[in-house]
């Protein structure tokens, strides 16, 4: 990971904080009982009305869309999540495998050997190989447990998350639990220019030189590469290098001509003048079907590392790299010092984060920042989410994610007002914070020459009914951010798309309201 920094903070609200000034304000976020945040309550009640504007509206109970002059528009962020959104997460997926009680000394050894018994089982037609059943109690571990075949479920003793604990043993600062391993894109086939001059932002369809050997169902992936052209015109010349490419996976829906319909959005433009896009089919190999439930993780022992103060970074509870249509569910973490719950890595896609808690988050005397829930790889959603934490960037989109990712009905309290929450650096495309509420500041800004060169974070973003200190909102070249019915301080830099600034619209939750509409429209 790259080094963290400080976000660049307005004159304007550095005074304002530094008088106190801010406590004051009709816009601050409540705080509430963590217990009560893991419901998913975003904030305090709020007069709405149906959404109007430019950009977006709620007329007889349905979303319309504006758009821009190039027909950018705000995406439908309802593809993310488990199946590719709106799929309901397994349940009672049978137990294979009960590990003992607990010891009371290293159960490293005893859990690795139950999910190692299911892994090695042949998987169902449902894709399952089987649960893993803990028992009561606290798990000592002083290792770090692995989970790298498909179709296993890692399972606490019972609907009671706290029933069940896997804890740190050990004073030395790692993750707990990896889910899956490294990968990487092979292209199947040779790959097809795009040859439209533009594909918006929220668009579905596109232009091939040639669309022959291109089916409905197949998956393919949208290659923008990163050009030198694109970083000018960005302004980011001196902080960004032109050696990565956006990739997003997608499903052919419909083929008619040379021109392909796919089944999410592309959350970034396709400009002919600043890229030259190509799609492709490919591998990319991952497990799936994985599953976190009814846990409770304890990282305590890790601070106890004698070079904590930086490898705190490298203590969470669980990471999923190449894996995807896998979830977290009912989990809560306590004393890690980053990760939050479990972080979806820039291998990840289609993970669900439902009911979980990152509590009582460790940080250090360090300048740095350790991240909340930090959300990386494409179409994932962290939901119903609480955080409590001093000093923490809280609900953060990686580095260059091709989305749609969704934060929603997340809370954030405890947190110092001087940090926040918002993409972290070099083009966090297509996020979506939907209900959150920060005891601090939203970011979706050019972080300039912050940490590494950080950059544009946030791009073709929506904050919708979102609970803040304060808000700062800006617009990159060739791309838009939107806050829509968000309550905070608009602070100094902002020029982004703001739409009905301190009055909730309506609907309450645009992650809920698209997926409603495009699951009913499926059913016509």
């Amino acid at each position: 990971m790259t080094t963290h920094a400080k976000r660049r903070r307005p004159a304007r609200y550095v005074v304002l904080a530094a008088l106190g000034l801010l406590a004051g304000t009709a816009c601050l976020a409540t705080v509430h009982d963590p217990a009560q945040a893991t419901t998913g309550h975003p904030g305090p009640t709020r007069s709405s009305a149906p959404t109007q504007g430019k950009w977006i509206s709620f007329t007889d109970n349905h979303l319309v869309y504006g758009h821009d002059a190039q027909g950018n528009r705000i995406p439908d962020y309802s593809y993310a999540g488990y199946g590719g959104g709106g799929v309901p997460l397994p349940t009672n997926v049978p137990v294979k495998a009960t590990v003992p009680a607990p010891s009371g000394q290293d159960d490293t050894a005893a859990v690795q050997a139950a999910i190692n018994q299911v892994s090695a089982l042949p998987p169902g037609a449902d894709g399952f190989r089987g649960a893993v059943q803990l028992g009561r109690g606290t798990y000592r571990i002083a290792g770090t447990l692995t989970i790298t075949a498909s179709g296993v479920v890692l399972r606490g003793a019972s609907a009671n998350a706290a029933d069940t604990t896997l804890a740190a043993s050990g004073a030395t600062s790692r993750i707990l639990l990896t889910v899956g391993g490294s990968s990487a894109y092979t292209a199947v086939g040779s790959p097809q220019a795009v040859t439209d001059d533009y594909v918006p932002v929220g668009g579905q369809s596109l232009d091939l030189a040639s669309a022959a050997g291109f089916k409905v169902g197949d998956e393919i992936v949208i290659e923008r590469p990163t050009t030198q052209a694109w970083i000018d015109a960005l302004g980011m010349q001196n902080a960004w290098q032109p050696n990565w490419s956006l990739r997003s996976e997608r499903r052919i829906t419909a083929v008619k001509g040379n021109t392909i319909t796919f089944d999410a959005p592309l959350t970034t433009a396709l400009e002919k003048q600043y890229t030259n896009a190509t799609v492709y089919h490919y591998t990319f190999p991952r497990i799936d079907h994985v599953g976190l439930e009814n846990l409770t993780a304890d990282g305590q022992a890790m601070a106890a590392d004698p070079d904590y103060a930086k490898d705190f970074y490298n203590s969470g509870f669980a990471q999923f790299n190449a894996v995807q249509d896998a979830w977290v569910r009912n989990v809560t973490t306590r004393h890690f010092g980053d990760y939050g719950v479990a972080f979806p890595s820039e291998q990840s896609r289609r993970i669900t984060e439902d009911h979980v808690s990152a509590l009582d988050m460790l940080t250090t005397d360090s300048s740095a920042r350790s991240f909340g829930f930090l959300l990386g790889g494409q179409q994932n959603l962290i939901q119903n989410c609480a955080l409590t934490a001093p000093k923490v960037h809280a609900f953060v989109p990686y580095k260059r994610t091709s989305g749609p990712n969704v934060f929603s009905k997340c809370t954030a309290t405890q947190t110092d007002v001087s940090y926040d929450a918002g993409g972290h650096e070099r083009w966090d495309s297509g996020t979506l914070y939907d209900e959150v509420n920060v005891q601090g500041n939203l970011l979706m800004v050019d972080n300039g020459d912050r940490g590494s060169g950080h950059g544009w974070s946030d791009a073709n973003a929506t904050a919708w009914n979102c609970t803040t200190q304060g808000i700062e909102v800006q617009n990159p070249p060739t791309a838009h951010n939107w806050a829509i019915g968000c309550a905070g301080t608009a602070l100094g830099g902002t020029d982004g798309e703001l739409q009905s600034p301190g009055r909730a619209a309506a609907p309450a939750s645009l992650y809920d309201q698209q997926l409603q509409e495009r699951t009913a429209a499926a059913h016509q």
